[in-house]
């Protein structure tokens, strides 16, 4: 029966997929080493202002966005259900083939090569809708890390109008960029507030 389960850490691999999109999803410019950035203002003119740094632990977002959490709840819950219809098929095609033996003597050659072939073909098609369902649930997590890459590179654009900071990184125990971290400059906090108060209001509006 083991080899009929859906693999126990598919939820892990589209939890770390979704980390690894988040931090490599979008090319980072090498940091100058002056303190000063320049850029242009939104008439073009060139601006000259301080070099400001933050960072986002990726780790804190998954523990305490409330968005991720609900969607990697909806990921086991369907794994969990894929699981149990799984075993439930084989269960009875199992079931079906003790009958099937316990005939014994009275089992003709005919009855027993026409019922493995049958058996096979039942097993096979098992084999097939098992891994439909694992398509599915990966499909659905690469629709689910566009759309969380997405929500907060948009409330990043929103939240660093007031805030100018020259460069965000991420920052990962998982998938580690940085050498060293100032927690000075941590921005996780006030990133999972605002995230977690956006996720709220979409789901008031629903």
């Amino acid at each position: 029966m083991k080899q009929i389960l859906l693999p126990l850490n598919i939820v892990l691999i589209i939890a770390v997929a979704i980390l690894y999109f988040l931090h490599f999803g979008k090319s980072k410019t090498a940091v100058p080493s002056a303190s000063t950035v320049t850029t242009k203002d939104s008439a073009g003119n060139v601006v000259v202002k301080p070099l400001k740094i933050a960072y986002v632990d990726l780790d804190s977002i998954q523990e305490n966005y409330v968005y991720y959490k609900e969607k990697m709840d909806e990921f086991e819950k369907k794994k969990d259900r894929a699981d149990r219809e799984l075993n439930g098929a084989f269960q009875k095609i199992e079931n079906e083939r003790i009958s099937f033996v316990q005939r014994g003597n009275a089992i003709t050659q005919i009855e027993a090569e026409n019922f493995q072939r049958e058996y096979t073909r039942k097993m096979e098609n098992l084999e097939n809708q098992k891994r439909s369902m694992e398509n599915n649930i990966q499909q659905e997590g690469v629709k689910t890390m566009e759309e969380l890459k997405k929500k907060i590179n948009d409330f990043l654009a929103i939240y660093n109008k007031t805030q100018e900071y020259s460069y965000i990184f991420s920052y990962s125990s998982t998938i580690n960029m940085l050498f060293y971290k100032d927690t000075t400059y941590n921005i996780t906090n006030e990133v999972v507030a605002g995230l977690n108060e956006e996720h709220n209001k979409t789901k008031v509006k629903k």
